[in-house]
């Protein structure tokens, strides 16, 4: 009778007059109303759950998790107890819905109805509401708990009754913060709705954190909040299949979402994108650590940069293992990294040439913003930084697997073994994110890769490659993969003196030419089958000669100058061998 007497009253929730006009008034039809709607409901979901999952024992468990979550509930714990908690909602709505301007389950539908409801049904002590400023009736006792993704149980306000301080103004609980019954009502099922299972990847979606916890981000059209687009995947790293890779499956993702803004009826260049991050700071609380927006037309072109920008390096790839057991090893080239890709390779110092670790504080989700939406100048100070902690961190890790790779092909599989496929995968981000920072700071691999910094790097990697054939050639006592690798020293000439040239370029390459006399003196001697790659190696040394005689080799090195080291280092030729 309620809702019924809201009719004429406003159109956006006809809908819902609809739907209370649709189920049976009396108590005997109403009861087997619900059991009919209850066995419907569970047929089709038994139906939708059979149809997309398959058969096989890993299909079974995301079934039967399915089933736990909607219907049993999961074990959650809170201050030590463990309660039983199934707050997924239940929508009612009414079949013929595209009918009507706003849909029963739409978060708006709440307000609306609070905003219309007479005087007399909304009896309760009136106030001036903190989040509105006007005079409406309060919410009343505690906030609500809702149970997010990552997060866990987080209070909208939470002020403990049981911690005397907080109670020293003679204030509680919601008397603190005294917002109206709807304003509450509204965010909290604002905030569930977001976060539905169904909706990962278009709201919501996991990120880490400098701490390596899991903190929530939640990312939606102002305008148009209910739409499908995947607007969260853009933000973080999306869910990825068995068929491909994290980054694959970013650069999908992206590419997806902005054609999607570009379609999409009713939004301009203007609209705005918001994005939350919400943290479990501590048990009792969660807070909103990173709160912004950004416009349509600032995210499509961030995300056409970005791209871009990831490409703004050398030839380079490496060896994975294969996603499913079976198949060929994969050949991966460095991709466009998701800004959580980024996040987690500062989360290590790497030492002893990359071949261990120590946990470190990562960087924060903001400062990868910055560098991917922030305008040019905020983007510049921000890639400057980034240049100094990718050196700092990764470095090592860079210049160590890089001495590994310029082994011979016959040995290197099983050199660079010692660096494990997730630590590869760090590689290959390093090399993005290098490439990133030197693209927003307008040093372009067109112009750089011609550079005496990136000369140095390729002078240094050539050498690696004379020392690694003149000890197979020379010091290998046959023809077996086992003795050229032992033939091999721990640590390659170029390698050796890649950080004395990441400190004085100048100096770097004049103690290289002092040392690979005898390696060049043999390689101009030495003839045969066997030396046709160490010939090779002399005629890039000289091309690469010829382009340092004249130029202006620093004797100090800022991080811009070290990165084109680093990545003339890592640089893989084309047809080489």
């Amino acid at each position: 009778q309620k809702i019924q007497a809201l009719s004429g009253k406003d159109k956006n929730i006809d809908s819902l007059i609809q739907l209370v006009g649709r189920i049976p008034g009396d108590a005997n039809e109403t009861a087997t109303f619900m059991t009919t709607l209850a066995n419907l409901f569970l047929q089709k979901m038994q139906t939708i759950i059979d149809d997309g999952y398959g058969n096989s024992e890993k299909e079974g468990k995301k079934r039967q998790e399915i089933y736990e979550t909607m219907f049993i509930g999961k074990i959650k714990k809170e201050k030590g107890k463990k309660r039983v908690v199934c707050d997924v909602p239940l929508f009612f709505d009414i079949s013929d819905w595209p009918r009507f301007s706003c849909r029963v389950a739409d978060p708006s539908m709440g307000k609306l109805v609070g905003a219309h409801l007479p005087a007399g049904q909304q009896a309760g002590v009136q106030g001036i509401s903190a989040l509105e400023g006007v005079r409406k009736v309060l919410h009343l006792g505690p906030y609500p708990d809702p149970t997010l993704p990552a997060v866990g149980i987080a209070y909208l306000f939470s002020m403990n009754e049981n911690i005397p301080c907080h109670d020293r103004y003679r204030l509680i609980g919601s008397k603190i913060f005294p917002s109206s019954r709807d304003a509450v009502e509204a965010a909290h099922g604002a905030l569930r709705w977001c976060v539905a299972e169904e909706r990962k990847g278009k709201t919501w979606q996991g990120v880490p954190n400098a701490k390596r916890e899991q903190d929530l981000l939640i990312a939606y059209l102002e305008e148009k909040p209910e739409n499908a687009i995947e607007l969260a995947s853009v933000f973080a790293a999306p869910d990825v299949k068995e068929s491909e890779t994290d980054e694959a499956a970013y650069e999908s993702k992206t590419r997806t979402a902005c054609d999607a803004l570009r379609g999409e009826p009713g939004l301009n260049d203007s609209s705005q994108v918001n994005v939350f991050v919400i943290s479990k700071v501590d048990p009792g609380r969660a807070q909103v650590v990173l709160s912004s927006a950004f416009s349509i037309k600032n995210i499509i072109q961030s995300v056409k940069e970005w791209r871009t920008a990831a490409n703004n390096r050398p030839i380079f790839s490496l060896w994975l293992p294969p996603i499913k057991k079976g198949e060929k090893m994969l050949h991966v080239e460095p991709m466009c990294p998701s800004p959580t890709n980024v996040m987690k390779s500062f989360q290590n110092q790497w030492i002893k040439n990359g071949l261990d670790k120590r946990d470190v504080p990562g960087v924060a989700l903001r400062h990868v913003y910055d560098l991917f939406l922030g305008d040019a100048m905020i983007a510049q100070q921000t890639a400057s930084n980034f240049l100094s902690l990718s050196l700092q961190r990764i470095g090592e890790l860079l210049v160590g697997y890089s001495g590994a790779d310029h082994t011979s092909d016959a040995i290197k599989v099983e050199v660079i073994k010692k660096y494990s496929p997730d630590t590869r995968k760090v590689v290959l981000h390093g090399i993005s994110i290098l490439a990133i920072a030197l693209y927003k700071l307008g040093i372009k691999k067109e112009v750089y890769m011609k550079n005496s910094a990136f000369n140095v790097g390729r002078m240094l990697a050539l050498a690696d490659k004379l020392h690694c054939e003149y000890c197979i050639n020379v010091r290998g006592k046959n023809d077996s993969d086992e003795e050229k690798r032992k033939s091999i020293p721990a640590q390659l000439i170029g390698n050796a003196l890649m950080r004395t040239a990441l400190d004085n370029p100048l100096k770097g390459l004049s103690l290289l030419s002092e040392r690979l006399l005898i390696y060049q003196a043999w390689a101009t001697k030495a003839q045969g089958e066997k030396i046709g790659l160490a010939k090779w190696i002399l005629g890039q040394m000289g091309r690469v000669s010829s382009d340092l005689e004249n130029a202006d080799i620093p004797k100090q090195a800022d991080d811009a100058v070290k990165a084109q080291i680093v990545l003339g280092y890592l640089a893989h030729i084309k047809n080489e061998g």
